[in-house]
């Protein structure tokens, strides 16, 4: 007994050292806590967030601190008992073990006892754990003790010391139970939502994943979750605290060391967890190993010893811890990594958008790739979908456009945040491969298992190329996308003109051959994926079958324990193996993206480039517009040049100029948002935001002097009510805000609305006339705190007494005056009696500048306004009528909708979701589109041969593994039933059949198994790489009808519905649901139905050793199916709340983008960026539980799956007549019983989340659309323009009153028709019912006698023209947007831009000057880019080129929607004499703003409220003596001006 004292001895003394060691926390804590002066603060607050007194009062660990003291108490008074009986009793042994027990336990209790004095509730979870630790040491130690009792055969224990040593086991389990159940904190919240309570709960919920327990019932019972229900993130996760922990630090590293670094201490218990793992996979295997060995010795008929049961119950712990471990691996990987890294890098990437240049113009290496004059290559710009896009032709690497800019945010982001998730699989490789090969050459040696790698070796050439195949195709699929996505939103944001134009075919097609070049590209990773996965399956059969033929060549047998244990660890090496040429092609995916982020981070950032300056002034300064490159030859941007003067503080300054001189960009340099060439500029220099103290603005300390508002040339407003917009932030003062409105013109418009202030407002206005828009952005800058306002033309979409009104009670007004207002212009007559000072440009410089009073004096003054005037009108004050209102398209209708409507509506309706399971239907359309029956009927087949293939190769393996005694295969069905038959008597050993069957087996040589070996494997290998390439190409097939059918549907769905829909809302279904859809459903089929079959064939290899193990598994699968039915709802919930928190992400992105100028303007950067931080918060809340509830349910499935393998080795080791090789084939199919199961719910659960995207795809593809019915109007048609309106009553929706009532008048050929009214009067109601956007309720349109009611909506479009006040240009070149399918040649086009006056003869294509300072026409050449919504060029210019295009296209009947309101007078005046000559053959109908533009018309219109006021000759509406047309004129500015027109006209 010596021997074992001295081992139980060494044991219990190390024990009791590392329990002491596990003490030592609990010592240092008191003495600490007993030191420590500090009162502890009443709330308990950590950087998670802040505990509430009812959180606090709810937080007890009263029940596991009493529990904990009464077992320890119990255990130590059991181990003194029994070290006082064996200090007595000379007859028991282990008299010293006893006493360094009693020490061990003492130790316990010592920490029992600081864990229940310390009051700071971390600390005592803390010192829970260790607790836990040192009762897990304790128990080992008293298991070893007993095993060396049992096993000594001179002592064995009484009754008595048996009871105390049992009672020592079980107490003491118990002891590390209750330490692990002590709560680490009371709930804490942020923000004062409740904080997740993964780090609230105890270790034991922690570490077993119940904590979301009953966030998961929640789902289950409410059938719903909502993104309030889900708690907000802890601080390592929540995206400003990412932020700020990054910003601590400097950077100077490459972006991807840096984020290693940032993350080092997750990804190091990632590594850890890995090596665990890697040890934990061999574990069961080696066990197997064990048993079979045991197996193998017994003699037939006798019972097993209690060796082998120690090993099932190894068995039974390892398959649990290794679970364990791969959960936690997982969960690290997840929620510590792939969300933090995710997040962080959105949020850099917006920060970084916040400060980067806003570059308007097309990259230089565009340029290149449009020559001169020539124009040759545009040919091909024209036709090919792809190459008419500058941001498509730079290089894809580098992201400029705004698309390209989401999707490093959408797409690069999320790729690198996924390969760090899976980062670790490389060194998980590397161990697994150094533990299993250490392992196999235990078992075959060193020779079998380097044949095997040398046969193997062989499809390493397969697997190179087609990695490098397979990074090249994902690289350039990737490009595609961002083509894909660059082309869709710029046909979802020119979806107006589009449909005004009837493009949607074209764009449709347009569309179809990007898509068509991704798929093909999508096809080219497919293809590459499938010889991947031939080289996975054929890998570890060359493996195997090699080696264990050199092993039965060299040592003459194949036994059971070698050949089953070195397959088990083939088929781990499998997916080992296979992972590496995947993880590669993910690794070369995450360096292209995290190289494309960092380029973007690395872009030219807006730079400081004015000085602090006691007012805004210019020296000598040379500015153009910013540009991310370097000045090469032939930069064309346009240059202001030589600027030298000084804007007087606290005084209205007027800059004016002609179309297209560069106001805009003068304006822009204030802001800072230009390249300073050369000079110097002066502008006060403003406090930051944080400075100014908002919250605490009062009516004395309102203005801040240095401070600038902004209002840009495009107005740029959120998708926000109208208040939130106009107080952009700032707190609420009422006698202000009324003001505001009062004098912008707004109180009228918000008692239209039928929520007034609080209507919401759809992205960039959409809902809005084009006057209020502009009114409601002016009113934003009066609002703001700014002393400086820099506003652009203000006055061009409102009409002049508005105008008026605007600038003598607003601009100049209460609100206005001591404020330095520079305002852009070409009403210079109107302001003039109110300014200080005028700058007007010429062409790249300044013409004139100065004090007003100088100029006056000088006659300077009436020069600039000459130049501004119209011919017609030279008192300057041009006059409209239509009240601060234009139509765009629906425009102010939509108010209209809204004013009837008595209850709050929102415009922008919430994203919807389904609910419950993804409905049947959505699986069926997709099956139907990827092929139907007859397809999905041969892949089913082929699925199932595969398996049946794979269960034959390991029977054959088990009748080659055979000795003499071994029963055959007809034996092994007649064995097992009868085996267990419910005859009692019945046995093997009265079976004749056993023995006439095994005489009868013949011996066979080793080339005839490991032939059929071989054979069968190879027909598996063959079918199954078939089986995969067969479901890509139903892949393919299902992307590209579903993609067909939604791009079809949304680019014909009525327009209200495309105002109401988010564009960030749509593009998700077009990029992210896409991309499941293309390139994640057909691995869920593929593997998913792979793992079916496995698990059935899992069921049958149970069949062969009894029949029990059947109802086993399917007791075992019911607990699975249960578990998973728990998971499902809450899964399924959060993945569509993770796709709907998607959206907003890019909607506030792409919104941020558009004002970046405003929001940078008004120094608001910091405002967006929180928001961000929240938007980002609530996607990564989601998939944080997404992730959580996946290992809530992958640890109770493992759990359940271990059990399965444990009861199989049960099954076997009573079954006494069993022979091993029976037993391996059974084993090796057990053991994959547990990730087999799980597998095959994951992969169903992933495919009912990937489906969601299926679903959200298929939700839009069903959207009602515009008919699409009618005939066919002649080919000539409409040949003369002449229009009839008779009786036309139209609504925007059955359940809303009509906006025309009644309408009827008739337009002559060739007429020309002005119409006017204030708004709301109904002028872009008829024009909508004129384009059939609104269809008539009652009524009829006719042009030239056809009903326009009876036509398709295409054939109508198509031969009517609109311009619209808000141009729509596309990204490409000059002669894309004149002639988008090249009808036209060269001539014509030159001639319809000379027409509208964009060339002139100086600078006409043959004379292009060659002159370095003279700024260069971009419509000198027709091969000019024009970037994405035409942002290189000014409203002028955009406005004259749509006017151009209209010239070209020649229609019959031409809407113009004061289609000049942004150009300067003089060149309007041109215009309207172009029109009258271009459009002399076609019927003219025109809104506008300028009575100037339409007081020579042939009729005026008048609407009011939907009805016809007046119609007739300006003449006869003039002769009406209280007529509305004659109280218009009489009110305007120029009343003599504009009767002098109408009684010339007349008189002629």
């Amino acid at each position: 007994m010596l021997e074992s004292d001295s081992r139980s001895l060494a044991v219990g003394g190390a024990g009791a050292g590392l329990i002491l060691l596990l003490t030592l926390p609990s010592i240092f804590g008191t003495l600490s806590h007993f030191r420590s002066s500090k009162v502890k603060p009443s709330v308990y607050e950590d950087k998670d967030g802040v505990a509430t007194d009812v959180s606090i009062a709810n937080y007890s660990a009263k029940i596991p601190k009493a529990l904990l003291a009464i077992f320890t108490l119990f255990g130590l008074f059991s181990a003194i008992a029994l070290a006082i009986l064996s200090t007595l009793d000379s007859r028991m042994v282990m008299f010293l073990d006893n006493w360094l027990n009693v020490a061990q336990w003492v130790l316990i209790l010592v920490q029992t006892a600081v864990i229940l004095t310390v009051r700071d509730t971390v600390r005592s979870y803390a010192l829970g754990v260790y607790t836990a630790l040192s009762a897990t040491i304790l128990l080992s130690i008293l298991l070893f003790q007993d095993q060396l009792i049992t096993t000594n055969s001179h002592a064995r224990p009484n009754s008595v010391e048996l009871g105390l040593r049992s009672i020592q086991l079980f107490v003491v389990v118990l002891s590390g139970f209750a330490s692990v159940c002590i709560p680490r904190r009371p709930d804490v919240y942020y923000a004062e939502k409740l904080v997740d309570r993964m780090t609230t709960v105890s270790a034991l919920s922690k570490y077993s994943f119940s904590w979301i327990g009953p966030l998961l019932a929640l789902a289950r019972d409410r059938k719903r979750l909502e993104l309030v229900d889900l708690p907000k993130m802890n601080h390592l996760t929540r995206s400003k605290d990412l932020m700020n922990s990054w910003s601590e630090t400097k950077h100077t590293k490459p972006l991807w060391a840096e984020i290693i670094l940032a993350h080092k201490f997750p990804l190091m218990l990632q590594w850890f967890l890995t090596l665990v793992q890697a040890f934990g996979n061999v574990a069961p295997t080696f066990v197997t190993y064990k048993i079979l060995q045991l197996l193998e010795k017994r003699v037939p008929g006798q019972t097993v010893g209690p060796e082998a049961w120690i090993w099932v119950l190894t068995l039974t712990l390892t398959t649990i811890a290794s679970a364990w471990a791969e959960s936690w691996l997982y969960w690290i990987s997840w929620s510590e990594i792939a969300l933090p890294v995710r997040a962080q890098l959105s949020t850099l990437v917006f920060q970084k958008a916040m400060r980067r240049k806003d570059v308007k113009g097309a990259s230089a290496k565009a340029n290149k790739k449009a020559p001169g004059d020539d124009g040759a290559p545009t040919d091909t710009l024209a036709n090919a979908a792809v190459t008419d896009k500058p941001e498509v032709v730079e290089d894809d690497s580098d992201p400029k456009g705004k698309q390209s800019t989401v999707n490093l945010i959408a797409i690069d982001a999320k790729r690198v945040s996924d390969f760090c998730s899976f980062n670790n699989y490389f060194p998980g490789c590397v161990f697994k491969l150094t533990v299993s090969f250490t392992f196999l050459i235990s078992i075959i040696g060193w020779k079998s298992l380097l044949a095997g790698f040398a046969a193997m070796s062989l499809s390493l050439p397969i697997n190179i190329y087609f990695s490098k195949r397979y990074s090249d195709a994902t690289e350039r699929l990737m490009k595609v996308r961002d083509v894909k996505m660059a082309v869709v939103t710029e046909a979802l944001q020119g979806i107006r003109q589009i449909k005004f134009s009837a493009l949607e075919t074209n764009w449709h097609d347009k569309i179809g051959k990007v898509r068509e070049t991704e798929l093909t590209e999508q096809w080219n990773v497919f293809v590459s994926d499938a010889f991947l996965l031939f080289c996975w399956i054929t890998n570890p059969i060359a493996l195997a079958a090699t080696s264990l033929a050199v092993y039965a060549w060299l040592y003459g047998e194949l036994t059971p324990s070698v050949a089953f244990t070195a397959i088990g660890i083939f088929g781990a090496l499998e997916v080992t193996l296979a992972v590496i040429p995947e993880l590669t092609t993910y690794l070369i995916d995450s360096w292209v993206s995290i190289h494309r982020i960092e380029k973007y981070l690395a872009a030219p950032e807006i730079s400081e480039n004015t000085s602090d300056g006691p007012n805004i002034s210019f020296e000598d300064a040379s500015i153009a517009w910013p540009s991310d490159e370097e000045k090469v030859d032939g930069d064309e941007r346009y240059v202001l040049r030589n600027l030298n003067f000084s804007f007087p503080p606290e005084e209205l300054s007027v800059v004016s100029g002609k179309t297209g001189t560069g106001k805009s960009l003068l304006l822009a340099s204030i802001l800072g948002e230009v390249d300073l060439l050369s000079g110097k500029i002066n502008v006060p220099r403003a406090p930051h935001t944080l400075d100014r103290h908002d919250d605490l603005a009062t009516r004395a300390n309102w203005i801040i002097p240095s401070a600038v508002a902004f209002v840009a040339q495009i107005p740029w407003i959120e998708n926000a009510s109208i208040k939130d917009n106009i107080l952009f932030g700032l707190p609420y003062d009422e006698y202000r805000y009324e003001k505001v409105l009062e004098v912008c013109a707004l109180k009228k418009d918000l008692q239209m609305l039928g929520d007034g202030e609080n209507t919401e407002i759809g992205a960039n206005g959409i809902n809005l006339s084009g006057g209020q828009r502009w009114r409601v952005t002016f009113a934003r800058a009066l609002y703001s705190r700014a002393g400086i306002l820099v506003l652009d033309d203000i006055f061009s979409a409102v009409d002049a007494h508005v105008g008026r009104f605007i600038f003598e009670r607003g601009l100049t007004g209460e609100l206005g005056v001591g404020r330095t207002r520079i305002l852009v212009t070409h009403h210079v007559a109107l302001v003039k009696s109110k300014t200080k000072y005028i700058v007007e440009l010429g062409d790249g410089t300044v013409e004139h500048s100065g004090l007003v009073k100088e100029l006056e004096s000088d006659g300077t003054l009436q020069q600039i306004i000459s130049h501004e005037g119209a011919e017609i009108n030279d008192s300057g004050s041009a006059t409209a009528i239509n009240s601060e209102d234009s139509s765009d398209g629906e425009g102010e209708t939509l108010l209209k909708v809204d004013s009837k409507k008595k209850d709050a509506k929102k415009f922008i309706e919430d994203e919807a979701r389904e609910e419950g399971r993804v409905k049947t239907a959505v699986y069926m359309n997709y099956l139907k589109a990827s092929g139907g029956l007859p397809y999905w009927s041969l892949a089913v087949a082929s699925f199932a041969a595969v398996q049946v293939l794979i269960t034959g190769r390991s029977w054959w393996l088990r009748l080659w593994t055979r000795d003499n005694q071994h029963t055959s295969m007809t034996h092994a069905f007649t064995y097992s039933f009868q085996v267990h038959s419910m005859a009692p008597n019945f046995t093997t050993s009265s079976n004749p059949m056993f023995y006439a069957n095994s005489s009868e087996i013949p011996d066979h040589p080793l080339s005839y198994w490991l032939g059929i070996y071989v054979g069968i494997s190879i027909v598996s290998a063959l079918i199954g790489t078939f089986r995969y390439w067969y479901i890509f190409t139903g892949s393919i097939r299902a992307s590209r009808r579903l993609f067909d059918e939604l791009s079809f549907t949304v680019l014909r769905t009525p327009l209200r519905w495309m105002d109401t829909v988010p564009l960030g809302r749509i593009l998700n279904r077009f990029t992210s649901d896409f991309y499941v859809v293309d390139a994640r459903l057909a691995n869920d089929i593929g593997f998913g139905a792979n793992n079916v079959f496995r698990l059935i064939g899992i069921m049958i290899a149970g069949i062969f050793v009894s029949p029990w193990i059947i109802l086993l598994s399917f007791v075992l699968l019911t607990l699975c199916v249960y578990v998973a039915l728990q998971y499902l709802p809450g899964a399924r919930e959060v993945k569509r709340l993770e796709s709907n928190a998607k959206s907003p992400i890019f909607e506030q992105f792409g919104s941020a983008l558009t004002g970046v100028s405003t929001i940078r303007g008004f120094d608001k950067s910091s405002i967006y960026i929180s928001r961000m931080f929240s938007k980002i918060d609530d996607h990564s809340t989601s998939y944080w539980y997404l992730w959580a509830f996946n290992r809530w349910m992958g640890w109770r499935m493992s759990i359940v799956g271990g059990f399965f393998a444990t009861f199989v080795s049960i099954f076997i080791l009573c079954m006494k007549n069993i022979d091993a090789a029976l037993a391996g084939f059974a084993l090796s199919f057990a053991l994959e019983y547990s990730s087999t199961v799980i597998w095959t719910i994951r992969h169903y659960a992933n495919l009912e989340l990937d489906m969601n995207a299926a679903e959200r795809i298929i939700e839009y593809s069903n959207l009602p659309t515009e008919s699409l019915e009618g005939i066919d109007p002649p080919a000539a048609w409409p040949s003369e323009g002449r229009l009839e309106v008779t009786d036309l009553v139209v609504g925007y929706a059955p359940d809303l009153p009509p906006v025309l009532q009644g309408l009827t008048f008739n337009v002559a050929r060739k007429e020309r028709i002005g119409v006017v009214g204030r708004t709301g009067a109904g002028k872009s109601s008829l024009t909508l019912a004129l384009f059939r956007f609104l269809e008539a309720r009652q009524g009829a349109i006719y042009i030239d006698g056809l009903d326009i009611s009876t036509i398709k909506l295409q054939a109508l479009r198509s031969r009517l023209a609109i311009i619209p006040q808000d141009p729509v240009l596309f990204s490409g070149t000059v002669r894309s947007n004149l002639d988008a399918f090249n009808d036209h040649d060269d001539s014509a086009l030159y001639d319809a831009l000379a027409r509208v006056h964009l060339l002139t003869g100086t600078n006409t294509p043959e004379s292009a000057t060659s002159n370095p300072n003279k700024n260069t026409n971009p419509f000198a050449s027709l091969s000019s880019p024009i970037t994405e919504g035409g942002l290189n060029l000014s409203q002028g210019q955009r406005q004259l080129l749509c006017l151009a295009r209209a010239i070209v296209s020649r229609p019959k009947i031409m809407v113009l929607d004061e289609a000049t309101s942004a150009v300067d007078m003089a060149t309007d005046a041109l215009i309207q004499r172009s029109i009258r000559e271009e459009f002399g053959d076609s019927t003219l109908i025109v809104i506008a703003h300028r009575l100037s533009t339409i007081v020579d018309f042939d009729k005026i219109l008048v609407l009011g409220e939907g009805r016809v006021e007046e119609f007739g000759s300006p003449r006869e509406l003039w002769g009406r003596e209280n007529g509305v047309f004659r109280g218009m004129v009489e009110q305007s500015g120029e009343r003599g001006e504009l009767e002098r027109v109408v009684l010339g006209k007349t008189s002629e």
